[in-house]
C-alpha cells in the first residue's frame, strides 16, 4: 500500500514520464520540398500576372516634362535682350513672344520649344539665333500618390523633384506601408502606359540614389500596404507584424521576441491558406531554421507562423499541468498562456 505522503512525489514522477506529450495545435500535412515547389509557383504566376516594364534594379529613365496650360517659362535670346520675356502658356497652348508674337508650344518640351523659336526667328529676324527657354513654374500637370502614403491625393507638378521630393510632399508613407512602389509613367514616344517597380528599402533605409528617379508630370506612383503574417503560440510576444521585404520564419519568431522557455523547439508550424478553405501545415524546428532549412520559404499575406508547447517547458516553468492518482490529484493551470487561433 502506497503510503500518503509518497503520493505528490509519485504525481511528479508521472508528470515528468509524460513531458513530451503536449498536445500539438497543428498537425503537420506537408514536407517541406512540396512546400517549397509551391511557393516557386506562387511566385512565378506573381511575376507572369504582373509584367512590368523594368523590375527592382532597373529603375525608369529621368522624363523631360511637356509644356501645358498654365506654365510660366522664361525665353532668352543671346543674340538680343530686348527679346528676351517671361511668358505664360495660355489654355490654348500658345505663348507671346516680342517680334514674333503668338507661337503654339502645347505639348512641347522645353528644348523643343527652343528649336522652334531659333527657327522662327531664323526665317525673318535673325541669322544665326540662339534660344534658351527655362520652366520656372510648372503647373499644368500633377501627380498621383495612392496607397499607403501618409496623405495621398493629387499634386501639382514642379519641374526638377525626385521621388524622395514627392514622398516628403505626401508627409512620407504609414507604417504599413511595403518595401516597393509602383510607377506608371505616360511614354512620350508611343502614346502608351509603361509600369515599372522600385526598391524603396534600397532607397530610403540603404540610401541608394539610383532609385531617387525624376518625376514627370502625370505620373502615378502606388504604394501598397505590406502583408501581414501572424505569430503565435509559445513566443514571447504574438501578435500580427507587416511583412517587409522578404521576410522568413526565423525573422518572424525573432519579430515576436523570440521563443519562450515552454516552447517545443522541434515543432515550429507554417500554416498557410490555400484559397479552398484547407490549409498547408509544415513543421520544422528551430535548428533547422537556424541551419537556414527552409530560407527558400518566403512568408505570404496571412501566413501563421505557430511554436507549440512542450509539456516538460510548462512543468519548468509552472505554467500548467493536470494529473491525478488513486483519487488524489495535483493541478495547476495558468490561463494566461491559453490562446488558440
Amino acid at each position: 500500500m502506497i503510503k500518503k505522503k509518497f503520493i505528490p512525489h509519485l504525481l511528479f514522477a508521472l508528470a515528468l514520464t509524460l513531458c513530451g506529450c503536449a498536445n500539438e495545435q497543428f498537425e503537420s500535412n506537408v514536407e517541406l520540398e512540396e512546400f517549397s515547389q509551391q511557393n516557386d509557383q506562387l511566385a512565378s504566376r506573381t511575376v507572369e500576372q504582373n509584367m512590368f516594364d523594368s523590375v527592382l534594379t532597373a529603375p525608369p529613365e529621368e522624363a523631360e516634362s511637356k509644356l501645358g496650360p498654365g506654365d510660366l517659362i522664361t525665353v532668352n535670346v543671346l543674340e538680343s535682350e530686348e527679346l528676351n520675356t517671361e511668358t505664360r502658356v495660355s489654355s490654348r497652348g500658345y505663348i507671346s513672344l516680342p517680334i514674333l508674337d503668338q507661337v503654339e508650344v502645347l505639348d512641347f518640351t522645353a528644348a523643343e520649344a527652343e528649336e522652334k523659336i531659333e527657327q522662327l526667328l531664323k526665317e525673318k529676324y535673325l541669322k544665326d539665333p540662339h534660344v534658351s527657354v527655362f520652366v520656372k513654374e510648372k503647373i499644368s500637370d500633377q501627380v498621383t500618390l495612392g496607397g499607403a502614403f501618409t496623405t495621398p491625393g493629387n499634386y501639382d507638378y514642379v519641374s526638377g523633384r525626385r521621388l524622395l521630393d514627392i514622398i516628403a510632399v505626401a508627409q512620407g508613407v504609414t507604417a504599413d506601408a511595403a518595401a516597393i512602389a509602383y510607377l506608371s509613367r505616360k511614354d512620350r514616344k508611343t502614346g502608351g502606359v509603361k509600369n515599372y517597380i522600385i526598391d524603396l528599402d534600397a532607397l530610403i533605409k540603404r540610401g541608394d540614389m539610383n532609385y531617387n528617379i525624376a518625376i514627370a508630370g502625370g505620373d502615378v506612383i502606388f504604394v501598397p500596404e505590406a502583408g501581414k503574417c501572424f505569430v503565435d503560440g509559445a513566443v514571447r510576444n504574438p501578435g500580427t507584424y507587416p511583412l517587409k521585404g522578404e521576410m522568413t520564419i526565423t525573422e518572424a519568431i525573432v519579430l515576436a521576441g523570440g521563443l519562450t522557455a515552454y516552447a517545443d523547439d522541434d515543432k515550429i508550424k507554417l500554416i498557410r491558406y490555400s484559397g479552398d478553405g484547407k490549409r498547408k501545415i509544415m513543421s520544422l524546428s528551430f535548428s533547422e531554421l537556424q541551419e537556414g532549412v527552409g530560407n527558400s520559404i518566403k512568408l505570404q499575406d496571412q501566413d501563421v507562423v505557430y511554436a507549440e508547447s512542450s509539456t516538460s517547458g510548462l512543468l519548468s516553468t509552472g505554467l500548467g499541468f493536470d494529473l491525478g492518482f488513486m483519487g488524489t490529484g495535483i493541478n495547476y493551470r495558468n490561463p494566461s498562456v491559453d490562446r488558440r487561433l
